[in-house]
């Protein structure tokens, strides 16, 4: 059967497209479900304009949607299954399976607020908007076969796209970024758009999405929070902001001595680690500066933060977690040697320390304001990550770290090659970063492993 590519089309000109409709003759042209809450009925219609098949959907006599193409009730149904699901999963989501993040918007004190309501786990996003008790949804997105079952009734993830089109009508297709799709769009009275996008995989759809463009279609991608493991590459640090006033730091995760307290006025902190304790939320392991200048790691649970994954690129948290060593320097015990060297005449100077030990050496910049900032960090022993390389680590490591580097804006034109002297060396585009601040990566390896690593910001050198 023939298939069409998906049009441009404005709802002033739906009635353009031309779709068969033989794929699905045998579906009805009446349905009655229920519809966000209440039980309606549904006709498919179809009409000649000018030579072409338009088709709408009506309701009470009204024509309540236009799908861009032909397919068939069943395919619109898929929007009050998916409310449905939604519903049930805001009052019933298992607990340490999926996350919840709410988000109030629109209040002005007088009317209820508008809430957005978003479930994660590895696998699926689920997105629900919530006024006045009333549960609609926005945006669904899953590779789970058992999600999209229970939001839509059918098994479409493995499906081709002969069976999808068997159930639910002629399709659209798009590719986009090389990945094919199958598309049922529908213009809905009112101003609304609701897809229903399929992405295909080897000849099967691989992916469900599902989309209510009101409030707009929802940016989270999969396990993109704390709360999962294997979310942050290891070594790569970002920071979080509290969301509540008075949040403990916990030296272990739930009920460990608390260390200090901390709450939205505090300025951001990095955070490194995640651990699981049963509960709703994990516990998250942070480094932050405490009131009086002083650095303090410890646990928070992670009901209380933001960490803004949303925002997370391997740019940033390269510098992040190049900052991460200046933070350390003043959690760790006496260095084993500290140099400071004034740096000019507004009382800036450098700092290094040494830990033979712990096989770490950290040269910081202290300004004039007490802030402090990595000029170089040497690592030499394995008690340390830096972006997922640990010395130690083989060259094979190096691989994966060349991917992750060229993600950060990094290049390295031969990849990871060692030069005569053992060191691969990672350096920034300058043009990239105008202030100078560019940073550098150098491994250091020996009988095929990694002895050393050193990171430095060269504007500082």
């Amino acid at each position: 059967m023939k298939k069409y590519n998906i049009l441009a089309c404005s709802l002033m000109i739906a009635g353009c497209l031309n779709f068969a409709s033989n794929a699905f003759a045998e579906a009805p042209n009446t349905l009655t479900f229920e519809s966000f809450g209440s039980k309606e009925t549904f006709t498919l219609k179809s009409f000649d304009n000018d030579g072409n098949k338009r088709y709408e959907i009506h309701r009470d006599g009204y024509c309540v949607a236009q799908p861009e193409q032909g397919s068939n009730l069943y395919a619109f149904k898929v929007f009050s299954d998916a409310n449905k699901y939604v519903e049930k999963m805001h009052k019933n989501a298992p607990k340490n399976i999926w996350h919840k993040n709410i988000n109030r918007y629109n209040s002005d004190g007088e009317n209820p607020d508008n809430i957005v309501e978003t479930l994660a786990t590895s696998d699926s996003v689920l997105e629900m908007g919530i006024y006045n008790g009333y549960v609609h949804m926005t945006y669904i997105k899953s590779r789970n076969k058992e999600v999209i079952k229970g939001a839509t009734g059918y098994d479409l993830i493995g499906m081709s796209p002969d069976n999808v089109e068997a159930i639910f009508g002629s399709y659209q297709t798009t590719v986009v970024d090389d990945v094919p799709y199958l598309l049922y769009c529908f213009y809905i009275d009112g101003g609304s758009y609701y897809t229903l996008k399929m992405m295909l995989e080897d000849g099967v759809v691989a992916e469900v999405q599902i989309v209510n463009d009101a409030p707009g279609e929802c940016e989270q991608e999969y396990g993109e929070r704390a709360y999962y493991d294997g979310e942050l590459p290891e070594g790569w640090y970002t920071y979080g902001k509290v969301t509540s006033i008075n949040l403990n730091v916990r030296k272990e995760p739930k009920t460990g001595e608390v260390v200090t307290k901390i709450g939205t006025d505090h300025p951001e902190f990095l955070y490194t680690e995640t651990r699981d304790t049963g509960e709703e939320y994990k516990w998250v392991k942070i480094l932050t500066k405490k009131n009086n200048g002083q650095y303090a790691d410890g646990w928070v649970y992670a009901k209380y933060i933001s960490p803004s994954f949303k925002r997370f690129s391997f740019r940033f948290s390269l510098l992040h977690s190049m900052e991460y060593f200046s933070f350390l320097a003043d959690t760790l015990p006496e260095p084993s040697l500290k140099e400071e060297t004034k740096a000019d005449e507004n009382l800036n100077y450098t700092e290094t320390k040494k830990w033979n030990e712990l096989g770490l050496t950290i040269k910081t910049q202290i300004y004039e304001n007490l802030d402090v900032s990595l000029i170089s960090a040497e690592i030499t022993k394995d008690n340390y990550a830096f972006a997922g390389l640990k010395v130690g680590n083989s060259i094979d490591v190096l691989n994966k770290f060349n991917e992750n580097i060229i993600k950060a804006g990094l290049k390295l034109d031969d990849g990871c090659k060692i030069t005569d002297d053992n060191t691969i060396t990672w350096v920034n585009d300058s043009e990239k970063n105008p202030d100078g601040l560019n940073p550098m990566i150098e491994i250091e390896t020996k009988a095929g492993k990694i002895a050393k690593i050193k990171i430095s910001k060269q504007g500082l050198l």
